[in-house]
């Protein structure tokens, strides 16, 4: 317990992105019954995110070596990232794209996958295919205005706070296999402003998905 409240202490961003995806677990949770397929996942999402990250946190006191629960992760947001737009639209031309799309980055976060180091690869397709999802389901709410107040709809605060974590960490997540590799070639502080930035752009990421869940409430009678 001294160990992990010493490692709070001197990694404060850190600690401040593990609890904030408690913040749409909880409010997924007391909305529950609000939430139509996607936003269930989303819920499921940040779940599994914070399992993730609780059990990454506990096997540094233990391993000298977590990055293979990193490259995991990559496996399971793709999949789940391309299960929240499959239900998020509705026609079934769009939906066969997103499953083969889907299947597609997945396999190759497999294939890509490594145990003893971080894969860049892997780290990049999730991004890649967030991005896309993202900026798919605003060209179609842009066509179809069929929402009455954007504001109020669930899935525009969550494709917006993805789109802002995915954009924003994907040129750091294509060369991580070269600052994770070697601190003489990458000085620590360096690393550092690379990792605080991209755990800042989480914490933004869970906040408004926070929000999009909030407004589940909102959803059936926000539509024309």
């Amino acid at each position: 317990m001294e160990r992990i409240l010493h490692f709070f202490v001197q990694y404060p961003i850190d600690f401040i992105a593990h609890i904030s995806s408690v913040l749409p677990i909880v409010i997924g949770i007391s909305r529950y019954r609000y939430l139509n397929n996607s936003l269930k996942i989303i819920l499921f999402f940040f779940i599994i995110s914070f399992i993730k990250d609780t059990y990454s946190l506990a096997l540094i006191f233990s391993i000298p070596n977590n990055l293979y629960v990193q490259n995991i992760e990559s496996v399971y947001q793709t999949a789940l990232i391309g299960a929240v737009f499959y239900f998020s639209f509705e026609e079934n031309f769009s939906r066969r794209i997103i499953s083969l799309s889907t299947i597609l980055c997945t396999a190759f976060t497999l294939f890509y996958y490594k145990n003893n180091e971080v894969s860049s690869i892997s780290l990049s397709i999730v991004r890649l295919l967030a991005i896309a999802l993202a900026l798919a389901y605003f060209s179609k709410k842009m066509v179809d205005m069929r929402v009455k107040n954007i504001m109020k709809h669930s899935m525009f605060w969550f494709s917006a706070g993805l789109l802002i974590y995915a954009a924003g960490t994907f040129f750091a997540m294509s060369l991580s296999e070269y600052w994770y590799k070697d601190i003489n070639k990458v000085p620590v502080e360096i690393f550092d402003k690379y990792w605080n930035s991209s755990q800042i752009l989480l914490i933004i990421f869970a906040m408004l998905s926070t929000v999009g869940l909030w407004f589940a409430k909102c959803d059936n009678d926000n539509f024309v």
